[in-house]
């Protein structure tokens, strides 16, 4: 399980995933969550909720979302 590692004061930034490539993340603050977009390859993107531990898929990888 890969972990995407955010800062909840930043509202838009990347992240590498090993095995994935890289992410773009947007938090949205006025609806607590987030939508996270794989850059590398075919694009895929996915919208979740913005707490710490939750878990999500992308190219069948499993993802935790670790908040700071």
């Amino acid at each position: 399980m890969g972990e995407l590692v955010i800062k909840k004061g930043k509202t838009r930034d990347t992240a590498t995933i090993a095995g994935l490539g890289m992410l773009a993340y947007r938090i949205f603050p006025e609806t607590g969550r987030i939508n996270v977009q794989l850059l590398s390859g075919e694009q895929e993107e996915c919208t979740i909720v913005c707490e710490d531990g939750v878990a999500f898929s992308l190219r069948g990888e499993v993802i935790r979302l670790v908040v700071k």
